[in-house]
């Protein structure tokens, strides 16, 4: 079966076959064999190509957000239109808690530029710190979290919006 990702402004397409008790993955350059065991409600173990990997994974929508690590992967199973139109129009970041944790460190505040790339918070998450990252250029428009927070899974942290977007 054929899929697509969207991961930031670049399109993915890759194929899944079912294969023993998991799949194997064909992108245009690369194959893997996959299996992929859930450990608890957003834990999983990934068997990719014969190494273990452990990661957590939260969908919400077309949103899937993957936190291997340290480092937070966020990939937008893309509409039709989103196929045709890949420019993201909102101009606006919006930061989240990749799990539970604990914020460490925020390093921006409200009113600060920042640059695509740009670590904005620090977060600790299963023994692990993770600097979130900023998908854009702009500013930092709102911050929902202080050090020392306690923060849920999908916990709005830092909004960021692109100097010449709409709010």
């Amino acid at each position: 079966m054929k899929y697509s990702l969207k991961i930031g402004k670049e399109l993915i397409n890759f194929e899944l076959f079912p294969e023993n008790n998991g799949y194997r993955i064909e992108t245009d350059e690369k194959k893997f064999k996959s299996e992929l065991i859930k450990i608890d409600s957003n834990l999983y173990s990934m068997i990719l190509n014969g190494k273990t990997y452990t990661i957590a994974l939260k969908k919400e929508g077309k949103i899937i957000e993957i936190f291997y690590k340290g480092e937070t992967f966020i990939f937008e199973v893309p509409s039709t239109r989103d196929k045709s139109a890949l420019e993201n129009a909102s101009g606006i970041d919006k930061i989240v808690a990749p799990m539970p944790g604990r914020v460490v460190k925020v390093l921006k505040a409200s009113g600060d530029k920042v640059n695509e790339g740009e670590g904005v918070i620090i977060v600790e998450a299963m023994k692990m710190e993770s600097e979130l990252k900023s998908s854009i250029d702009g500013t930092v428009t709102e911050v929902s979290a202080k050090d020392g927070d306690t923060v849920d899974l999908g916990a709005h942290l830092i909004t960021v919006v692109a100097d010449d977007a709409e709010e």
